[in-house]
C-alpha cells in the first residue's frame, strides 16, 4: 500500500434500526427534561416529540403511571414583590422542586387556581390585572394581551376539542353596563393577538345570575371548573333573593361552541356557603365543607359531624352523595385541617370512583395539601409549605383574611405554549439587542425612546421591562443625587443630577435661574418616585422619566405659633408626610400627619392623619387616629411600614417611642427604643435627641449627641433585635456641628461603606474609618459662585434665604401611574 493513499476503513455495525413504534414507546416513557433534550438529536426527532400526537401519548403515560399525587404551588411574592416561584413537589420526596420564576408575577395577588388543562394552568395576577398560562414542566409562560380592567371578572383555561386549540375565557362587567360579556383568547394567535367577544351571549334574563356568579367567584376567589368541555360557576344559596326568576344552581360556558348553558338541579343539602365545585373521576362534583359553611347534617348523612368534607356527584340532573370525609377523626393531619379557614378539594389520584386505590388529594388556605385514602379512611399531609421551606412564604400582609388556593394537580405534558407576537418580537435577535441597549439608557432617555416605534413603545411599556430596567439600575450600586430647583412651564420642579465628579460652578451655571422661592422638603426615593412638599402641596415626581402628580393638604394651612422661619431643613410647618409602597395593591401613599393644635406648655395637641392614594389620586382621613404625638423629623419607610419617632414634648408620656404605621393593614402600632438609650431619662433639657432613618432597608434609630457632637446609629434586626452600628463622629466637621443644624444619615454607600450625610445646605460622605466627610454638594459655595457669575442684580437670592436648591436622593426607574382613575377589588 501506498504511503500516499489513506487507508480504507470499514464503517461500524450499527445494527439493525428498532422500529419506529418501540422508539416512540421507549420516549414517551422518559421525563420532560430528556425530551426537551433528544429535540436536539436531529430534525426527524424534533418533530416527532413536538407532534401532537406524541404530546398526547406522552401525557397518558405520565397519568397512568402517577401513583402518588403530584401537585403544583404558586409562592407568595417576596417582600418586595419582585417575584413570584413556582414549585412542584410528588411524594415521597424530600422538597419540593424550584419549576421556574415569573419576575413581574405578585404572588400575594394570584387568585386561586383551578385544575391543569392537559398539563397547562392559567394564573391571573390581580392588581396588574395580568393572566399568565404556563406550562411548568417545560418551563414556558406567556403573558397575555392586556384585557379591560373591571373591578369584577373570572376566567378559567379550556380546550377545544374540535380546533384543537386552548382558550381563555372570561366573565366580566363593564362599570356602568347591565350586561355580562364573555371575552374569548385562543393561545396561538388564532384569532388574531388580542381578546375578542365570543360568538355566544348571556341572555340579558340571566344577567343577575351571571353577575352572582362572577361576584362569588372574585370574593370567594373560586375560580371555574373544566368538565366535559365547559366551564362551570357555581351559585350560592345566599344569592337565592336576587337572582333571577328563571333559577339556576351553576351557569356554564361551552369552550368549543362559545355559548352558554345553565344546570337548575341543587344538592338536597343546596350550595351553602363554602361550598365548591370539583372535577372527580371525569365527572361534576360540588364540595361542602360543613366546618366552614352549614353546619346541618344533610339528608343522607349517616352521622352529624361539623368537622366533615361532603362530595355530591351529578348525575345527568340528580345529585347523589359520593364521599364524606370526616376530619375529625383523621387523626394528626386532620387536626391540621381543622384550622385554616378554607379548605378545598383539588381532585383525585389512583383510580376510579371504585377503586380501593382512590385519593382524594386537598388542599388548605396554609399552604398545606392532605390525601384522604377511600380504602383506609385516613388523611395523610404530604406537603407543608411553611415547614419545607420557612423563607418560601411570607403571608406576614395577608393573615387569616386569605383565602386563594394557589396549589394544583400537576401533570407533566409536553403542550406548547404559544408566546404572544409581541413576546416573539422581543425575543429575536434584534429585539434582544434593542432591550439590552435600553436598559444600559438614563430613564429620561429610555422614556424619550418611546418616539422611535411602536414596538419600542411596547417594549419599554411591558411590565418585564419596566422590572428589568429596576434590577439592572439596582445592580449598578451607585448613589444618585440630584439638585431640585424651581420648575417652569408644566413641571414645578427642575432636577440636575450631581456626580461626585460635578463642578459646584457648573450646577450654579446650570440650575443659575431656577432658585426655589419657597421651602421644599425631599423624601428618599420609594420604588422610583419622590415625595417633594411645600407648605401648600405634596407633590409625587420621577425625576428620572418627568413623570408627576400633585396634591393639596386636605385642610387650610395657616401659620400657628409654633411654626418658626428657623425650622431645620427637614420640617415643614405644622405637617409630617411619609412616602411609603403598599405592597398589597403595588401603589404609593402619602401618610400626611397635621398638627391642627399643639401647645408645648401644656402639652396638649390635636393631630389628624389622612392618606393620599396616589394611583386613585384621593385623600382618605376616615378613622386614622395616631397612637402618639410624632415629632417634625421625616419619617423611614421599610417594607410598607412607615416609621416615626414620638415628640415626647406632647402628650402624658415624656419617654421616646416609635409610632409604626402599616399601609396595606391601615394600623397603627408603638414599638420601643433600643433598651441601650435611657428614653426615660429625657427631658426638654436634654442634649441628645431621637430620629428614625432607613438604611440599607432597615428600620434604624439615630441619636444625636449634641455636646459630644455625634451621632449613634441602632438598626433593627429580626423584627425585635436592636444593633448598634455606627458611631459618627462629627469634632473634625465644623460644618456638621449638631448644636447648629440636624445631620441625617442617608445612604450607606455599598462599595466602600462611606455614609452619606445630609444637613440640607451640605451633604457629603463621611468615612467611618477617618472620621472625615468628602463634601458632595455645598449650597453656600454654589449661592456665592452664582453672584460672582451674575450679581445679585441677576436675582442669585442671599446666602441668608432659605435653601434655593435641595438636594435629593433618587433612583433610576421607570415607575408612574396612569391619570385615569382605576378602582380595583383586592382579594
Amino acid at each position: 500500500m501506498r504511503a500516499n493513499k489513506r487507508m480504507k476503513t470499514a464503517a461500524p455495525s450499527t445494527g439493525p434500526d428498532l422500529p419506529e413504534e418501540i422508539m416512540v414507546e421507549v420516549l414517551r416513557r422518559l421525563p420532560i427534561k430528556s425530551i426537551l433534550r433528544f429535540r436536539a438529536v436531529c430534525r426527524a426527532w424534533a418533530t416527532m416529540l413536538s407532534s401532537d400526537e406524541f404530546c398526547s401519548l406522552h401525557m397518558a403515560a405520565d397519568a397512568a403511571a402517577s401513583a402518588q399525587p403530584k401537585v403544583l404551588f404558586v409562592t407568595p411574592a417576596t417582600s418586595a414583590c419582585d417575584a413570584t416561584a413556582v414549585y412542584s413537589y410528588s411524594p415521597p420526596g424530600p422538597e419540593p422542586n424550584l419549576m421556574f420564576t415569573l419576575d413581574d408575577l405578585r404572588g400575594n395577588f394570584v387568585d386561586g387556581i383551578a385544575a391543569q388543562c392537559r398539563g397547562l394552568t392559567l394564573l391571573h395576577d390581580a392588581v396588574a390585572p395580568a393572566y399568565y398560562v404556563v406550562n411548568a414542566a417545560t418551563r414556558a409562560a406567556t403573558r397575555l394581551p392586556p384585557c379591560e380592567d373591571v373591578t369584577y371578572s373570572s376566567a378559567g383555561l379550556g380546550f377545544d376539542t374540535q380546533a384543537k386549540l386552548y382558550k381563555v375565557m372570561r366573565l366580566f362587567q363593564r362599570p356602568g353596563h347591565r350586561q355580562i360579556l364573555c371575552g374569548v383568547y385562543t393561545l396561538g394567535g388564532a384569532h388574531g393577538d388580542r381578546w375578542r367577544p365570543a360568538a355566544g351571549t348571556i341572555p340579558d334574563s340571566f344577567y343577575v345570575t351571571a353577575y352572582c356568579a362572577i361576584d362569588d367567584a372574585a370574593s370567594n376567589n373560586l375560580p371555574p371548573v373544566l368538565v366535559n368541555g365547559s366551564l362551570h360557576w357555581l351559585i350560592h344559596d345566599s344569592y337565592s333573593t336576587v337572582v333571577d326568576p328563571v333559577s339556576a344552581a351553576i351557569i356554564t360556558f361551552s369552550v368549543t361552541d362559545e355559548s352558554f348553558g345553565w344546570v337548575e338541579s341543587k344538592p338536597p343539602c343546596g350550595i351553602p356557603l363554602g361550598a365548591h365545585l370539583v372535577e372527580l373521576d371525569g365527572g361534576l362534583c360540588m364540595v361542602r365543607d360543613l366546618l366552614h359553611g352549614s353546619s346541618s347534617s344533610s339528608p343522607d348523612s349517616s352521622t352529624s359531624s361539623s368537622s366533615a368534607l361532603e362530595i355530591w356527584k351529578l348525575h345527568g340532573v340528580c345529585w347523589s352523595l359520593d364521599t364524606r370525609i370526616d376530619l375529625a377523626a383523621s387523626g394528626h393531619a386532620g387536626v391540621d385541617l381543622l384550622q385554616p379557614p378554607v379548605i378545598r378539594v383539588l381532585g383525585v389520584v389512583g383510580g376510579g370512583s371504585r377503586s380501593s386505590a382512590r385519593k382524594i388529594v386537598m388542599a388548605t388556605s396554609d399552604y398545606s395539601v392532605h390525601v384522604y385514602d377511600a380504602m383506609t379512611k385516613n388523611v395523610e399531609t404530604i406537603l407543608s409549605v411553611v415547614a419545607a421551606d420557612e423563607d418560601t412564604v411570607e403571608p406576614s400582609y395577608l393573615g387569616d383574611s386569605r383565602t386563594a388556593i394557589r396549589v394544583s394537580l400537576f401533570t407533566e405534558t409536553l403542550a406548547r405554549v404559544h408566546r404572544t407576537h409581541q413576546e416573539t418580537t422581543f425575543s429575536s435577535p434584534l429585539g434582544k439587542a434593542t432591550k439590552e441597549i435600553l436598559l444600559r439608557l438614563p430613564a429620561k432617555s429610555v422614556v424619550q425612546s418611546m418616539r422611535v416605534c411602536r414596538q419600542w413603545r411596547k417594549l419599554i411599556e411591558d411590565k418585564s421591562f419596566i422590572y428589568s430596567y429596576s434590577a439592572h439600575k439596582r445592580m449598578e450600586e451607585r448613589t444618585r443625587v440630584m439638585i431640585v430647583g424651581k420648575g417652569t412651564g408644566r413641571s414645578f420642579f427642575h432636577f440636575v443630577p450631581l456626580e461626585r465628579k460635578t463642578r459646584l460652578s457648573d450646577v450654579a451655571n446650570n440650575i443659575k435661574d431656577k432658585w426655589l422661592d419657597t421651602k421644599v422638603v425631599c423624601s428618599k426615593p420609594c420604588h422610583g418616585l419622590n415625595l417633594l412638599m411645600t407648605f401648600e402641596r405634596n407633590y409625587i415626581y420621577n425625576p428620572g422619566t418627568g413623570f408627576w402628580r400633585s396634591t393639596p393638604y386636605p385642610d387650610p394651612l395657616d401659620w400657628a405659633p409654633w411654626d418658626t422661619p428657623d425650622q431645620h431643613a427637614f420640617a415643614i410647618g405644622s405637617k409630617n408626610v411619609g412616602l411609603g409602597f403598599n405592597p398589597l395593591n403595588q401603589e404609593h401613599v402619602a401618610v400626611i400627619m397635621h398638627y391642627q393644635y399643639k401647645s408645648f406648655k401644656s402639652r396638649q395637641y390635636c393631630l389628624i392623619c389622612s392618606v393620599w392614594h396616589c394611583r386613585r389620586g384621593s385623600v382618605s382621613q376616615g378613622g386614622l387616629v395616631p397612637p402618639l404625638p410624632v415629632n417634625n423629623m421625616p419619617p423611614a419607610h421599610v417594607a410598607g411600614v412607615l416609621y416615626w419617632m414620638s415628640d415626647p414634648m406632647l402628650g402624658p408620656s415624656s419617654e421616646y417611642a416609635i409610632v409604626s404605621y402599616d399601609i396595606a393593614m391601615e394600623a397603627f402600632r408603638v414599638i420601643s427604643c433600643p433598651p441601650s438609650i435611657n428614653v426615660a431619662n429625657w427631658s426638654s433639657k436634654s442634649t441628645w435627641n431621637l430620629f428614625v432613618v432607613e438604611l440599607g432597608a432597615k428600620l434604624c434609630v439615630v441619636l444625636a449627641d449634641l455636646w459630644a457632637n455625634e451621632l449613634v446609629v441602632w438598626k433593627l434586626e429580626n423584627g425585635d433585635e436592636w444593633e448598634q452600628v455606627y458611631a459618627i463622629c462629627l469634632k473634625s466637621s465644623p460644618d456638621y456641628c449638631l448644636l447648629s443644624n440636624v445631620v441625617v444619615p442617608l445612604e450607606v454607600d455599598p462599595k466602600n461603606g462611606k455614609i452619606l450625610l445630609s444637613t440640607g445646605r451640605k451633604m457629603g460622605f463621611y468615612d467611618p474609618v477617618l472620621h472625615t466627610i468628602e463634601e458632595l454638594y455645598d449650597a453656600d459655595e454654589i449661592l456665592l459662585r452664582a453672584e460672582g457669575m451674575t450679581g445679585a442684580s441677576q436675582g442669585a437670592p442671599s446666602t441668608k434665604s432659605v435653601v434655593p436648591l435641595v438636594p435629593m436622593l433618587y433612583e433610576e426607574n421607570l415607575a408612574s401611574y396612569p391619570r385615569v382613575r382605576k378602582d380595583k377589588f383586592l382579594h
